[in-house]
């Protein structure tokens, strides 16, 4: 504990509870209310008995007590009509001890936070998906893609993913549709590869190429293409019926609008993309592999990627990296 002088602790304990209406409850290890005060009667908890159960008394406490553990959070309760509680608990030898303060503010505070995030991501899927509509005009490359319309080199991450469940379905047996099988895949991975900021850029045989850093963002490339990954195989995990592989390199690449049929195309050639979609053939379901230039720029999230090798590949290769969940 730091040895503060009492008036400072006095003080920063009144900011602490400054607006937040703090109330106390002691039980017994038996659940038995000894004591009771503060602002109870603003979380309706004023007409409590002493020496009775608890569980019988205060809803949100049964089953909870005695304390398993030392302590216990709860940022956000709805204890009454209109009154959301932040609650703390804390055991000590003989009793449990419950405080509770109010957090009516800071819950709507946090929703408010949540509601534009969904808006935000709601937002980034529409844009991303209207981009397909929208990128024929010049214009269009440089204000939304932040491409020169005669092309560029820009340094971006690829994303490749596989859908490896779609392999495992007999094509003459006319129950197990692998084109179902691959629509249901896309559908559960293309809002996350949307929603982290990159750009569906074409689908080759069971795999969605990906391209990150070619929309302007806050995140550079490689942060953003791990991210939707990473979210992509916790989807295919929480399903189950869905395996995937997902390979992410990241370097300099040319990046261009082509002329296809009456409008134009997002074209990107470079290395990266050719080794992405080269890993993409040997990878392995539920793997996430990396190159090198895409590890060097996760700093902390380098710790949840090791050393590793794919079959086919020369051992004087670039070295890689796969993606394990800590």
């Amino acid at each position: 504990m730091l040895n503060l002088p009492e008036p400072i602790v006095t003080f920063l304990c009144s900011i602490v509870v400054r607006d937040r209406f703090p109330a106390y409850l002691q039980i017994s290890k038996a659940g038995v209310l000894l004591a009771f005060g503060g602002a109870c009667d603003r979380y309706g908890l004023d007409h409590l008995h002493l020496h009775q159960s608890v569980d019988d008394q205060i809803f949100f406490l049964t089953g909870l007590l005695p304390l398993q553990e030392p302590a216990m959070h709860m940022p956000f309760l709805q204890i009454a009509e209109g009154v959301i509680a932040e609650i703390h608990m804390f055991a000590e030898p003989e009793d449990d001890w419950i405080i509770l303060c109010d957090a009516t503010l800071e819950n709507a505070k946090h929703v408010l936070i949540q509601q534009k995030v969904n808006d935000l991501s709601l937002l980034r899927r529409e844009q991303a998906k209207s981009l397909g509509h929208s990128m024929h005009p010049d214009v269009a490359a440089k204000t939304i893609l932040d491409i020169q319309p005669t092309g560029e080199q820009k340094s971006l991450a690829i994303l490749v993913a596989k859908c490896c469940s779609t392999a495992e379905l007999d094509a003459q047996t006319t129950q197990a549709n692998p084109l179902r099988k691959l629509d249901a895949y896309l559908s559960t991975v293309s809002p996350l590869i949307l929603d982290e900021g990159g750009i569906i850029h074409q689908n080759i045989g069971n795999s969605i190429v990906a391209v990150f850093g070619a929309l302007p963002s806050t995140r550079i490339a490689p942060k953003q293409a791990i991210a939707a990954s990473i979210r992509i195989l916790e989807a295919c995990e929480d399903q189950q019926h869905s395996q995937c592989a997902l390979v992410v390199t990241t370097g300099i690449v040319t990046v261009g609008l082509l002329q296809v049929g009456f409008g134009k195309t997002l074209t990107v050639i470079g290395e990266p993309m050719d080794l992405a979609v080269n890993l993409n053939k040997n990878s392995e379901a539920e793997t996430l592999i990396i190159d090198k230039p895409t590890f060097d720029q996760l700093d902390q999230m380098q710790r949840s990627f090791m050393p590793t090798s794919l079959s086919g590949r020369s051992a004087s290769a670039a070295p890689l990296y796969s993606y394990c969940k800590l």
